[in-house]
């Protein structure tokens, strides 16, 4: 593996297929994305080129609205159930594929963006997250290398585009690795919601032509899928549930009051689904999976005895227990505390005040349970306690995740200058979108990380203060942006989400081009 580049990591996407309204917010961040590649294809440093690292859930297989027509030649040799008519398509590759070429069609501009970035010899790695596992399919994969190259600017051939797609664009099967420098991984599989059974084959044992699902990927199937106007950051963490709920009831009375029998029908399908497969059918695909870790030894130069530590982090999913399931949908919190509401009302009517007292004290502690499995749930500082594990086993500077869609900082030993990073995601959750990520450069034998903004007025890149994103600071990061978009911000806190003035661009943008961005450029 030569070292002769610096890196580009970001992560969480999540592109989806497109609105009817071309202004609509699914065309957020394409812009963005296409000026930040153009701004690094154009300024190398030290002559090196850059190597792109998508951590994970770069498309939203989940959030599927358009129905396919049966004869779609792209579905050739399928068919639709019953459950994917009314729903959509599962997982089998033609449907994969199918889905991929709806997403991306939406987004021509940001196709291009990666046409150019390749064509210039700049490499590109896509990790899979939980919400694009079908990238699984070497099918899936040859697909979007196919509508890059259909994408080639006008001073390159589709031949040259695809023939380069094919040469430098990548699909690692678990992480990216760069010994003692950099480690990549989306952080799903630390996460029992979205870890899969199968992480290096994750096919449906007793149906390998389907990917085997998370309980998160249920949901959003089968409940997500049912509110039309489903936000698609709405489903990432409870937070955003809740406020996506309330946004319902005071919006949109009418589907609030469906969400109950949405809810409930998405529990008993997922319920069905939980439970341990034959081990029979699971013995073969763990064996399909020894295939996978044996060519990710070879080719990190890692043992079987690293890899198997390095397996053992995550977290059984949630969906391979019943009972455990039904708690992951709030089934047991849902009705304890309608037993207990009842309750109380049965004995206030009754004229028995101290018992009814007694059930809603009852009906309080089921509160504190609610509150405290949603924070739980919201509480990503596990990846920090990973990260650490994952410097102690591999001895790399840097360890990157994405997956928790909360940009995170910190030091995992200053001495060594070794540190956790996560790059969060580019979704506009709760405002504007962070559209953090992270390079890595190099001086000599040395690699020196900086988390970065793009900054969408300047164009530009700026430095960020990394403390400012660690979770401990994150409520005074957040009061700042809310100052700055209300435009009561001072001129120094409006230029970087730091404290002082962010240090500029970098890389330095040339002095004849007009507010530090790059010279203008057909991509």
């Amino acid at each position: 593996m030569t070292h002769d580049f610096n890196y580009l990591i970001l992560s969480d996407l999540h592109l989806q297929e497109a609105d009817k309204d071309p202004a609509g917010r699914l065309f957020y961040f394409d812009q963005e994305f296409a000026d930040l590649l153009r701004h690094y294809r154009l300024f190398s440093v030290a002559g090196r080129h850059w190597r792109l690292i998508i951590g994970g859930d770069f498309l939203e297989f989940f959030v599927i609205k358009e129905q396919p027509d049966p004869g779609d030649r792209l579905l050739r040799g399928t068919s639709l159930s019953a459950s994917e008519r009314r729903f959509f398509p599962g997982t089998e590759w033609q449907k994969s594929v199918w889905k991929l070429d709806l997403i991306l069609r939406s987004h021509p501009q940001l196709l291009l963006a990666l046409a150019r970035f390749i064509g210039a010899g700049h490499e590109i790695y896509i990790l899979r997250g939980n919400h694009d596992l079908e990238l699984f399919w070497p099918q899936v994969q040859d697909h979007l290398r196919l509508l890059i190259a259909e994408h080639h600017p006008s001073d390159m051939s589709y031949l040259e585009v695809k023939e380069a797609a094919k040469a430098r664009m990548h699909f690692p099967p678990w992480f990216y690795l760069e010994p003692g420098v950099l480690y990549v991984e989306h952080g799903h599989q630390y996460d029992e919601y979205c870890a899969n059974a199968h992480n290096l084959a994750p096919v449906l044992p007793g149906n390998r032509t389907q990917i085997q699902l998370s309980m998160s990927a249920f949901t959003m199937r089968y409940f997500a899928s049912r509110v039309q106007k489903v936000d698609p950051a709405a489903m990432e963490n409870m937070n955003t549930l809740l406020r996506y709920i309330r946004h319902l009831v005071l919006n949109e009375p009418s589907l609030t009051l469906r969400l109950p029998a949405f809810y409930f029908e998405a529990a008993a399908r997922i319920l069905r689904k939980a439970g341990r497969s034959d081990p029979r059918q699971e013995a073969f695909i763990e064996g399909a999976e020894s295939v996978v870790r044996e060519e990710i030894g070879r080719v990190y130069g890692l043992d079987g005895r690293t890899l198997q530590a390095l397996e053992a982090l995550g977290r059984r999913p949630i969906l391979l227990d019943r009972g455990r399931t039904g708690q992951g949908l709030w089934i047991d919190l849902i009705l304890g505390s309608l037993a207990s509401a009842v309750t109380a009302r049965l004995l206030a009517r009754r004229g028995r005040p101290l018992a009814a007292l007694g059930a809603l004290a009852t009906l309080s502690y089921w509160g504190l349970l609610w509150q405290r499995r949603i924070g739980r749930a919201n509480d990503h500082r596990n990846l920090r306690v990973i990260a650490r594990r994952i410097r102690d086993l591999l001895g790399v500077q840097y360890v990157v995740f994405g997956h928790s869609h909360d940009p995170d900082v910190e030091w995992l030993d200053a001495e060594r200058d070794q540190v956790y990073f996560n790059v969060g995601t580019w979704l506009p959750t709760g405002g504007e979108s962070q559209m953090i990520y992270l390079h890595i450069v190099r001086d000599r034998d040395r690699a020196t990380a900086q988390l970065m903004r793009w900054d969408r007025r300047r164009q530009a890149p700026l430095e960020v203060d990394p403390a400012d994103y660690a979770i401990e600071r994150r409520a005074e990061l957040q009061g700042r942006q809310a100052a700055e978009r209300a435009g009561t911000a001072s001129p120094a806190s409006s230029a970087s989400p730091g404290r002082s003035p962010a240090p500029g661009p970098w890389p330095p943008a040339p002095a004849s081009t007009p507010g530090g961005g790059a010279p203008p450029d057909a991509g």
